[in-house]
């Protein structure tokens, strides 16, 4: 047998074993990074879940807050005029957003959207409202008039908005 006969017996199966470990050690690498991102997304999945579900439920409770109704049960009609009312209205609205402005962070984005033109809407109620009386009403004939105003409509944003809430939840589940 000639040397290049030897290397040739040496090397043939010290390459097909080398190729095979290779092949071998590699399909294992991609397994276990597999199962460490699969990990990784159950435990962003377990941490990041409740933060959106306080987020939404949040946003439920903005939209509970920032309705008529709840902004004129929360303020004393007596003490203010008209013009002061619709001031303090509009302040509430303001500060709801505001305390609720990071939750965006964990709501869908058109949900979220649908949420701004809600506040939006609520705003221009109350403006609509406010140019629809006369100088000298009184705060509770302003009331009256934003709650009529809108109990004349069917769907209002605040309900669709709630609507779209449930859904992206019922999509979580």
């Amino acid at each position: 047998m000639n040397i290049f006969e030897q290397v040739l017996a040496f090397t043939v199966p010290t390459s097909l074993v080398g190729a095979i470990v290779y092949l071998v050690l590699t399909k294992m690498f991609r397994e276990e990074n597999a199962r460490r991102n699969f990990e990784l997304q159950k435990l962003a999945a377990q941490t990041l879940t409740p933060a959106k579900l306080r987020a939404y439920e949040r946003m439920v409770i903005f939209l509970e807050r920032i309705a008529p109704e709840s902004m004129l049960t929360r303020t004393n009609l007596n003490e203010l005029s008209a013009l002061h009312l619709q001031k303090s209205l509009m302040q509430q609205i303001k500060q709801e957003w505001e305390h609720n402005i990071s939750q965006q962070l964990y709501i869908k984005t058109d949900t979220w959207t649908l949420l701004s033109n809600t506040k939006e809407s609520m705003i221009q109620l109350i403006n609509t409202c406010a140019a629809e009386v006369t100088l000298n009403s009184t705060s509770l004939d302003y009331a009256k008039h934003i709650i009529e105003t809108y109990s004349k409509s069917t769907k209002t944003p605040a309900s669709l908005a709630l609507e779209m809430l449930k859904a992206d939840i019922a999509k979580l589940r």
